[in-house]
C-alpha cells in the first residue's frame, strides 16, 4: 500500500481542470465514472490517489480569506484586508481554490511571519530568537574539529479518545534512531507496551513496532538515547578526486525521477563545470538562493517532490533536501536522504535533510533549508557552515525517501515518503494524523568530552 508507482501517471484532462478550480465533489464524481471504464491499472491506481489527495487537501486548506484575515489580526498589529493580499501574491501565504473561493493553508500564518521580511517586527507578542546556540556549536566545531552530544528523548502518539475503538486491534509504528555516520551508541531505554518488533539498525526507515488492543486514553511511547558525533568536514575543490563513484546516482520513483525540466534545470546551474564538489555548491546555493521556506502540504498530496520545489520555488526542508538529491544524482553526484529529529536544549522537531558523496571525503551533508534561513538572515557563516556539515542537534531514523517500514503497514501511510513521528492503523483503516496526538520531549541533551 506504500508502493505509488502510479504518480508517474497523470490525470484525465477533465478531472485535472476539478482539481485546480478546487470542485473536489465533482472530481470525485468523475474518479468513480473512470473508475467504470476500460482503463489501465496504473491509472486506476493514480485515480484511487487523487481520491486519497482531496481528503488530505481539505485537511490542509480550512480558511475562508475572512478566516484568515481574523486569524492574523489577533497576532499582527494594525493589520489589514490588503496585508492579507499582499502575502497571498507575494507568495508568503500558502492558498488553493476549494469551490472557486480562495482558501488558505492552516499554517498561513506562521509560514508568513517565519520568510517575510518584516511581518514578525509587527508580532503583537514577538518571541525571543533562541537559534544562538547555533552559531555557537558551530564555531566550535569549525574550531574543534568535533563536537560531541548525549542525548535522550521520548516520543510516541497518543489516539485522541473520540476516535478510540475500544476492544479493537491496533498497529503503531515509531520512528528510533537508526544506523548513520553521526550517531552512535544506540539504546532503547523504555517502552510504553512490549514491542511485537524492531527493525534492524541498518533499515532505512526504522521503526518499532506495536500490537495492542484498544483500552481508551491509549499512548504509544518509545524512550531512547544515543550520541551524536560531528567532525568537521573542510571540503576543499582542488583536493577532490578525478575518480568519483556511481553508486547513489540513478533514479529512484517516483519522485527521484529525471524528468526533462529537472535535467534541463540541472544542466543550466552546474553549466559546464566538471569537478563535482563545485557542482554540489552550485546546486545548493540555487536552492538556498531561489527556493524559498515554505510550510506545505502533506507530502502525500504532492506528486513529485522535488518539481515541485522547482516550479514553485518554494518548499520546506525536506522538499529542499529532495530537490538537492535529484538534481546532484542527475549530475552524476551520489546524494541520499537523512532524516529524523532536531532535537536542541531548547527545541525538539521534525526536520529534513542530505548527504553528498564526495571522493575523497566520503558522505558528507547539505541541509538547503538551514542554509537558506541563514542567509535570508545575512549569516554567511552558518550558510556556508551547512554546505558540508551538519549541527549535532539530529535524530536519524530515515536513511531513504519513500520506503516500507518493517513490519509493513496495511494501508497507505499519512506520510508514505518519511517517517518522524509515527504511525497507527486499525486493522480496517488507517489512523488518520488529525485523529492522534503527537509526543516529542526532550528528557536530556549534554555535551559530551
Amino acid at each position: 500500500m506504500n508502493r505509488l508507482g502510479s504518480l508517474v501517471a497523470d490525470l484525465p484532462e477533465d478531472v485535472n481542470r476539478l482539481m485546480v478550480f478546487g470542485d473536489f465533489t465533482k472530481a470525485l464524481e468523475l474518479i468513480d465514472l473512470y473508475m467504470t471504464r476500460n482503463i489501465p491499472k496504473v491509472l486506476k491506481d493514480r485515480l484511487i490517489f487523487e481520491k486519497d489527495r482531496i481528503r488530505r487537501f481539505k485537511q490542509d486548506y480550512i480558511y475562508s480569506f475572512d478566516e484568515a484575515l481574523s486569524i492574523a489580526q489577533k497576532e499582527i498589529k494594525d493589520f489589514s484586508k490588503e496585508d492579507l493580499k499582499s502575502l497571498k501574491d507575494g507568495r508568503y501565504a500558502d492558498w488553493i481554490y476549494i469551490d472557486g473561493q480562495v482558501t488558505f493553508h492552516k499554517r498561513f500564518l506562521q509560514n508568513s511571519i517565519r520568510v517575510h521580511p518584516i511581518l514578525k517586527t509587527r508580532l503583537i507578542n514577538p518571541k525571543e530568537d533562541d537559534s544562538s546556540i547555533l552559531d555557537e556549536t558551530i564555531d566550535e566545531i569549525i574550531d574543534k574539529g568535533e563536537v560531541k552530544y548525549f542525548i535522550h528523548v521520548k516520543t510516541g502518539l497518543r489516539l485522541k479518545n473520540e476516535y478510540s475503538r475500544i476492544g479493537e486491534k491496533i498497529r503503531v509504528h515509531l520512528p528510533i534512531p537508526r544506523n548513520a555516520q553521526q550517531i552512535k551508541n544506540m539504546n532503547i531505554l523504555n517502552t510504553s507496551h512490549n514491542p511485537k518488533a524492531m527493525a534492524h539498525e541498518n533499515h532505512p526507515q526504522r521503526t518499532i513496532y506495536f500490537e495492542e488492543i484498544v483500552k481508551g486514553k491509549d499512548e504509544f511511547t518509545v524512550e531512547y538515547s544515543y550520541e551524536s558525533h560531528i567532525k568537521y568536514n573542510d571540503l576543499i575543490a582542488d583536493n577532490v578526486s578525478k575518480n568519483q563513484p556511481t553508486f547513489y546516482t540513478e533514479e529512484y520513483l517516483p519522485h527521484i525521477r529525471f524528468t526533462p525540466f529537472l535535467v534541463e534545470l540541472a544542466n543550466e546551474i552546474v553549466e559546464e563545470e566538471t569537478n563535482p564538489l563545485i557542482k554540489a555548491r552550485k546546486i545548493y546555493d540555487y536552492i538556498t538562493q531561489n527556493v524559498q521556506y515554505s510550510y506545505v502540504r502533506q507530502y502525500a498530496a504532492i506528486t513529485n517532490v522535488p518539481e515541485y520545489a522547482a516550479y514553485n520555488l518554494k518548499g520546506d526542508c525536506g522538499i529542499q533536501a529532495m530537490l538537492f538529491i535529484t538534481l546532484c544524482r542527475i549530475v552524476g553526484i551520489p546524494a541520499r536522504w537523512q532524516s529524523g529529529l532536531v532535537v536542541n536544549p531548547n527545541y525538539i522537531g521534525c526536520h529534513d535533510w542530505a548527504e553528498f558523496y564526495i571522493e575523497p571525503y566520503g558522505w558528507v551533508f547539505a541541509d538547503p533549508s538551514y542554509g537558506g534561513g541563514a542567509l535570508r538572515r545575512g549569516n554567511e557563516n552558518r550558510w556556508n557552515f551547512y554546505f558540508g556539515n551538519l549541527d549535532p542537534f539530529r535524530m536519524v531514523a530515515n536513511s531513504e525517501f519513500h520506503y516500507n517500514f518493517y513490519p509493513e503497514k496495511n494501508f497507505l501511510r499519512q506520510d508514505p515518503y518519511d517517517n518522524q513521528e509515527g504511525e497507527m492503523e486499525y486493522l480496517d483503516r488507517a489512523v488518520f494524523y488529525d485523529e492522534y496526538e503527537v509526543i516529542q520531549e526532550i528528557v536530556e541533551v549534554s555535551k559530551m568530552k
